[in-house]
């Protein structure tokens, strides 16, 4: 989406409100209201049906009637005269549209007509809208506000623009803007995102000069992988709270990818892999919004000064929680400051304890000489005052700070306790911002040490193995017969790209089993196959550690048995036998193909529990070795893997290209809905691994 495209949207120099009459409870009067409190720099005309005037201006019965050209229509009427009002606006040649207006895909049938023919008249006269079902924009640069409620002009501006799904979410989180003194650029409503959606307003305000932090609210995402990599180029920081959470688990899965893989857990891969800070509460997003315009914690060494012996001690805890290190301050500097205390009987230390120090210049000194030191890489100051007495004084110490923060390149977050209306005061005048708990003030510095570790990685397709012709034809004999690959097409299907397995024979009955395991060698495993037995354990049907040829048929029997009783319509097509594999660590790799995102392929502790101990990371495919490390490196049980307690460390090189092979496969093949590698057994380093089951479900 180009940025001239969507320019006259936030910045028209004419704005026609359409649905307003002279009644105090109209709504599109309110729209107009918002543009005049907002201080909008352009021109208001309003439209309905009645005529009349409001606010000293005429209201026009028809759009066709204004004088002037359109830049932007606004529109909240019935949703049944909404489609000819675009009409109208489009013949007029008005090309940007917020339609407010509910009652379309929303209401059923008759509201998805409704919705068609909405499209197809902007189609017609190139009109780009917003909505329906939404509550407007803001671009308080211009002073651009069309919602439909009234709304507090005393935010500011500054450089957090909003997109979001709910107009009800956005106001509120334009109301924690004004109550913590931060600036807002931009607000966006996409309400059903019929047009516009989030991915197209995220591309503009990727390139808007005024947008330094971008926060969206989703229920839904339109197009997951262009969020991706609209995101991989962004320079600036994206926040995302993704609701309506949805379980692929849910569903009834062919593969424990599947059941794994659930749509809130490839959001989160997805958003991981482009860089985006994921947040679940307006605690949290307050934490980001005043972290991030500070600068970038490098380390993870802080330095607590107090005014509280009882708030250093709570920092400190809250510096424990969050990971991070008090600094090792000097202790020359340290007996210097003591020297400045009034009662001199607190041995300093970190946290500083300065409560016996009533000189809030010296404050300031220290804060300075503690700040630029090599050893410390930010601050949490803690200020507690008496408002009015020592407002003045406070308010100089905070801007001091701010300025400080700015001149050592470290982030300071500043505690303040005083009384409420003392501290919504303080947060509204000041540069910069403060926290009204000292854990409060940790914890926005963790969330900026995060984000600031935080990679973006690329979607880089691996080189290695890929026979892709032996894929298709196995997959075209299933498409012919109308199933999924059987066990051992599977196999073949995943060794293609250069996956190893365990030697393997087929067996149609008893006596062929015997020969297998007589030629593979005591002991083996023995696995049925059925095209509708991909759980085979669950059937019964997988007997292990058959160490003999009597063990081998009593077991056949028994298998056998149980997989008739337990599926009695299942078309048993034989058995497998491989030798038994034994030692390494029993992982699971898999992909499955989410309809949003694309393919994601999965890495966890594997076996019979996988689904139990739910133990997995996943990305979104392609993608390289660099990803695929850091996927291992997030599993719990990676410190197995690395070896301990005298364990020789797994061979997590091999590991790497067997993901990386799954990754080939489903960027060459993309009508595979799921694969199970299921389990794997990474060896000590430099034996490899070898997988010993594969199963593979085919979609469109």
């Amino acid at each position: 989406m180009s940025d001239a495209a969507l320019r006259g949207l936030f910045e028209p120099g004419t704005v026609a409100v359409i649905g307003v009459s002279e009644g105090e409870d109209n709504l599109g009067r309110q729209i107009s209201a918002n543009l005049g409190r907002f201080g909008f720099d352009g021109i208001i005309y309003e439209v309905g049906p009645r005529g009349g005037q409001i606010f000293g201006r005429r209201i026009y019965r028809a759009v066709s009637d204004i004088p002037d050209h359109i830049d932007l229509a606004v529109i909240l009427t019935p949703a049944a005269t909404v489609p000819d009002i675009l009409e109208e606006c489009g013949r007029k040649g008005v090309r940007h549209a917020v339609i407010e207006t509910a009652g379309f895909a929303e209401h059923g049938a008759d509201g998805e007509a409704l919705s068609r023919r909405l499209q197809a008249v902007a189609a017609e006269f190139g009109i780009r809208f917003v909505g329906p079902n939404c509550i407007g924009i803001i671009n308080r640069h211009t002073g651009l506000c069309t919602p439909f409620v009234g709304l507090d002009p005393s935010v500011r501006g500054g450089g957090i623009s909003l997109i979001s799904q709910s107009g009800g979410v956005g106001i509120s989180i334009l109301n924690v803007l004004v109550s913590e003194g931060l600036g807002l650029a931009k607000l966006v409503s996409v309400g059903n995102k019929l047009d516009l959606d989030e991915n197209d307003l995220l591309e503009f305000l990727i390139d808007d000069p005024e947008t330094e932090i971008i926060c969206m609210y989703l229920e839904g995402i339109s197009d997951g992988r262009r969020l991706v990599e609209l995101s991989r180029r962004s320079t600036k920081p994206i926040l995302v709270h993704k609701s309506n959470i949805g379980h692929a688990a849910e569903r009834i899965a062919s593969s424990h990818t599947g059941a794994l893989s659930s749509d809130d857990a490839v959001v989160d891969a997805a958003l991981h892999q482009a860089g985006i800070a994921r947040f679940r509460d307006t605690e949290t997003l307050v934490h980001y919004l005043k972290a991030l315009p500070m600068p970038p914690l490098v380390g993870n060494r802080l330095a607590v000064l107090s005014r509280s012996g009882g708030h250093a001690v709570i920092a400190a805890d809250e510096c424990e929680l969050t990971g991070f290190e008090l600094a090792e301050l000097p202790r020359a500097f340290l007996d210097e400051v003591e020297q400045r205390l009034r009662a001199r009987v607190i041995r300093l230390t970190n946290p500083m304890d300065l409560g016996d120090l009533f000189d809030l210049d010296a404050y300031g000194e220290i804060a300075a000489r503690t700040l630029a030191m090599d050893g410390v890489d930010g601050m949490v100051f803690l200020h507690t005052y008496v408002a009015e007495r020592e407002t003045p004084a406070s308010l100089a110490l905070f801007e001091r700070l701010h300025a400080l923060s700015r001149e050592c390149n470290k982030p300071v977050a500043i505690h303040v306790a005083t009384e409420f209306e003392e501290l919504g005061r303080a947060r509204r005048s000041l540069s910069g911002p403060i926290f009204s708990e000292p854990s409060d003030a940790v914890r926005a510095l963790a969330l900026l040490r995060d984000f600031g570790q935080q990679r973006v990685f690329p979607a880089n397709r691996p080189d290695g193995p890929a026979d892709v012709a032996t894929v298709r034809a196995v997959f075209e004999r299933c498409r012919r017969e109308g199933r999924d690959p059987l066990l051992q097409e599977a196999m073949a299907v995943a060794a293609a790209y250069g996956i190893p397995f365990a030697p393997a024979r087929i067996a149609q009955d008893e006596a062929a089993a015997v020969a297998a395991a007589r030629d593979l060698g005591y002991p083996v495993a023995m696995k049925v196959i059925g095209a509708e037995l991909s759980h085979k354990s669950d059937f019964g049907g997988v007997q292990l550690n058959l160490r003999s040829e009597a063990g081998l048929r009593r077991a056949w029997s028994d298998m056998m048995s149980a997989v008739a009783r337990r599926a009695p319509s299942a078309r048993i097509e034989g058995a497998m036998l491989q030798p038994m594999i034994l030692g390494g660590r029993e992982l699971i790799v898999g992909a499955r193909r989410d309809d949003n995102f694309g393919h994601v392929v999965l890495v966890g502790a594997g076996g019979i529990f996988v689904e139990i101990l739910r133990d997995v990371a996943m990305r979104l495919a392609p993608f390289d070795a660099e990803t695929a490390r850091d996927m291992i490196g997030s599993l719990r049980i990676h410190p197995v893997l690395e070896g301990r307690r005298g364990q020789a460390p797994a061979d997590q090189d091999a590991l790497v290209a067997t993901i990386l092979a799954l990754v080939r496969l489903v960027d060459d093949v993309p009508e595979i809905a799921e694969i199970d590698l299921n389990p794997i057994r990474v060896m000590d380093a430099g034996q490899g691994c070898v997988a010993l089951d594969a199963r593979i479900r085919l979609g469109d």
